[in-house]
């Protein structure tokens, strides 16, 4: 890890983002480090969370570069660990870590990218919000953030296995948003848009897409950094665009309890006249 000098308590809060290496991670880290955070940076390339950290530093925040394969539920508890014991516990988690692969058929698609696409977008998550949500919740407080995707809920346009990953990770923020109810604890699911990233540049339709179809990072960056504030808890559990009106979405969702949520059907129990199915 790489050694910071001795952390400030009154410097603010933790947060710890996977992915930071580069794009909308990095963004991230940048945009945390300017509102008072200390900043925890994961990736699994150590030069990359390495220029990060010192981009933080430079701008004059604290951090802590830890290279770090998410999908490994133990390299998940030692990071946190790790960061926990430098920066102090995980206040703010970002789950900014994706991967994407290549747009074709499901009957072109290999099973190694179905099970890197579930692995790092579905079992990094999970691996961490294990990691971290036992200090969130013995504290009462803490924000958890899944950066999504609006292909979790579009079967077009985006390669199969990551549009299922995305959905699975819709699934889990509501869910966990129900058991944490009351808890203290905050779980959102955060959309940056379409972004130039390295998992966006191997797109078969770049040439075809106007530039007004992409976003900068900043965009989900700002938005990240607003939904840890606190101000806007309102929207635990809801799928948030980086682009929304914060303010204008708690007034909506105040009125309509279900917006911007995934909500499947309870099955009724079984009875002799109607077995379960």
């Amino acid at each position: 890890m790489e050694q910071t000098s001795a952390p400030d308590p009154a410097c603010g809060r933790v947060v710890l983002i996977t992915g930071a290496g580069r794009g909308i991670g990095r963004a991230c880290a940048l945009e945390f480090a300017r509102a008072g955070y200390a900043v925890a940076v994961a990736a699994r390339t150590p030069q990359e969370v390495a220029e990060t950290r010192r981009l933080v530093l430079d701008a004059g925040g604290r951090a802590c570069a830890v290279p770090a394969d998410i999908t490994d539920p133990e390299a998940a508890r030692e990071l946190a660990g790790r960061v926990a014991a430098e920066l102090g516990p995980v206040d703010v988690l970002v789950n900014n870590a994706a991967y994407a692969g290549t747009m074709q058929p499901f009957w072109e698609t290999g099973l190694d990218q179905w099970r890197r696409c579930l692995a790092t977008n579905v079992i990094g998550p999970v691996n961490l919000i294990t990691a971290v949500l036992p200090s969130m919740r013995e504290r009462g407080r803490g924000h958890i953030i899944n950066m999504n995707s609006l292909q979790g809920s579009d079967p077009a346009g985006s390669p199969l296995p990551y549009g299922v990953s995305k959905a699975a990770l819709i699934r889990l923020t509501d869910g966990l948003a129900g058991q944490l109810a009351g808890s203290g604890v905050i779980v959102v699911d955060l959309s940056p848009g379409l972004v130039r990233t390295r998992m966006t540049s191997g797109r078969p339709d770049l040439d075809a897409l106007p530039e007004r179809a992409w976003a900068p990072p900043e965009d989900a960056a700002r938005q990240a950094v607003a939904l840890a504030s606190g101000r806007y808890d309102a929207l635990h559990g809801r799928f948030v665009r980086a682009l929304d009106d914060l303010d204008a979405l708690c007034a909506r969702v105040a009125g309509q309890p279900e917006a911007r949520t995934l909500r499947l059907i309870a099955r009724q129990p079984a009875t002799a006249e109607a077995p379960a199915t």
